[in-house]
């Protein structure tokens, strides 16, 4: 924080999953399996039964072109498993994969506290976002840019330009170098990085 209290960087952008939220690993340390696999798990179907039924329409609604109802419906239908039953497992199995990185949201609250604008640019569907971030989590980031929720998706670069946009309208005097942006996908980072925005590939903290 002691570049913050220089006033070097005056907005800070976090990705949701893998930096946020992280998973969560098992007793032997290793990292659960992945959530579809998980959510295939749950459901006794093998991983090609479960992505081949919902493969198209769940890219789609990462990006809002099939709706949080439409997609049950369909993925209900191609599977013959109650509508509630999916819903419920989906959402849980995204709970019990992630957990809170304690650090960086801390990191979040203190920043705000300094007048720090502290963002979310995130691509989530409307499950995963039910589930990892939900609106508890919301309180200490001025700005939420949800993939599905504003129909593009990283690493287009309309969703950064609209980002830029909307941290400008809280502070028109603000220079893209004194923003920094922090993800876990080095492919996600370039267009922040052809903005001038500051950026940082996360590992770990």
């Amino acid at each position: 924080m002691k570049n913050k209290k220089k006033g070097k960087i005056k907005a800070i952008i976090f990705d949701i999953g893998g930096v946020l939220k992280i998973p969560k690993t098992q007793n032997d340390n290793q990292e659960l399996p992945g959530f579809h696999e998980l959510i295939a798990k749950k459901l006794h179907l093998d991983f090609d039964t479960w992505f081949d039924a919902i493969d198209v329409y769940y890219a789609q609604s990462i990006v809002g072109k099939v709706s949080k109802n439409e997609f049950i419906q369909i993925a209900s239908k191609r599977l013959g498993i109650n509508k509630n039953k999916l819903e419920k497992t989906i959402i849980q199995c995204y709970k019990s994969k992630m957990k809170k990185n304690i650090f960086l949201y801390n990191l979040a609250e203190k920043a705000k506290k300094q007048k720090i604008i502290t963002a979310i640019l995130s691509d989530q569907w409307p499950y995963s976002k039910s589930g990892v971030f939900p609106k508890k989590d919301e309180k200490n980031f001025d700005i939420i840019i949800i993939s599905y929720e504003v129909k593009m998706r990283k690493p287009n670069l309309e969703i950064y330009d609209l980002l830029l946009k909307k941290i400008k309208n809280k502070n028109k005097q603000i220079k893209n170098s004194e923003i920094i942006y922090i993800d876990d996908r080095s492919y996600n980072l370039e267009p922040a990085k052809k903005h001038g925005i500051k950026t940082i590939l996360f590992r770990n903290n």
